[in-house]
């Protein structure tokens, strides 16, 4: 399943190209691989000796490695890949590539595919859409069935309402927690792509807080306040019933800027619990209790 191979055996190249020339270019030099053998185990039969060459006699190891590489260094596919080598060489000392910097790129133009590359990865994460649209359905409608046709008494009503609205709030807190994964498992790329000059760190910054938040945040919480305020029975009014919309989406925006700053802080789950990240683990904690 590669593209390309450079074969080395005892430090000495005997093959670099094509994964398709391979079996054609040791055909050609008297190797040849039989129809029904592995041209895995073949290449390896090779590098070790064990295929051996009609046209040497009492050959080791050694001397077939230096046979190899000599053949192939005089051969063709050695000549395709130098030009090739060359041509990239020229590439690179062109002035215009020299002057394609970073800051030629337009910022949307590397948020739109920053973004669509977020949007595509949350959407294969069945786990994660089924975390973020079931289940707060789900709990929405639990709440709507424990508190529904609430008394609308001062004294029982308001206390029921005060124990819904809680029991809301506790429910978008805990749901947001998904957001501690965000910036944690694509560190490495990210590493590798800013340090290529692929995009910006705010770039991506700002392209995975719009999707995680239009996606993740925003409609789960339309889906939950719409059911949940209905059943429930709040005021029937529908400017309360904005207030309360937005009061829902404030709360799982809250909650996932927390596990956004835990998530940027520390790389992994299990040095979050560490001494060396006893402050942060502080802070955490902290803005917890204030959420």
């Amino acid at each position: 399943m590669f593209d390309n191979l450079y074969i080395l055996v005892n430090g000495l190249c005997i093959y670099h190209g094509s994964i398709e020339n391979v079996l054609r270019y040791f055909s050609s030099i008297g190797l040849t691989c039989e129809e029904h053998d592995n041209p895995a185990d073949f290449i390896l039969d090779v590098c070790q000796g064990i295929r051996q060459l009609p046209s040497i006699e009492n050959q080791n190891q050694t001397q077939l490695c230096r046979y190899l590489n000599q053949t192939f260094t005089q051969s063709t596919f050695s000549q395709s890949i130098h030009e090739q080598i060359q041509n990239l060489r020229n590439l690179s000392t062109n002035s215009k590539y020299q002057n394609r910097t970073l800051s030629s790129k337009s910022i949307l133009f590397e948020m739109w595919f920053v973004f669509q590359r977020s949007v595509r990865n949350s959407f294969r994460n069945r786990t994660l859409i089924i975390m973020q649209t079931i289940v707060p359905i789900c709990l929405a409608i639990l709440v709507g069935c424990l508190y529904m046709n609430t008394d609308k008494t001062i004294d029982n009503g308001v206390k029921n309402r005060f124990g819904a609205i809680f029991f809301i709030v506790s429910n978008q807190v805990f749901i947001n927690l998904s957001a501690l994964e965000l910036f944690m498992k694509e560190r490495l790329l990210f590493a590798h792509e800013n340090a290529s000059g692929y995009y910006r760190v705010s770039t991506y910054f700002v392209s995975k807080l719009i999707c995680d938040i239009l996606l993740l945040r925003l409609i789960p919480s339309i889906a939950f306040s719409f059911l949940s305020y209905f059943l429930i029975q709040f005021q029937q009014q529908i400017d309360k019933f904005f207030i309360y919309q937005l009061a829902i989406f404030s709360t799982a925006v809250c909650s996932a800027s927390v596990c956004f700053f835990v998530s940027a802080s520390v790389k992994t789950i299990g040095k979050f619990i560490e001494k060396r990240e006893r402050s942060t683990c502080i802070t955490f904690f902290f803005l917890i209790f204030q959420v």
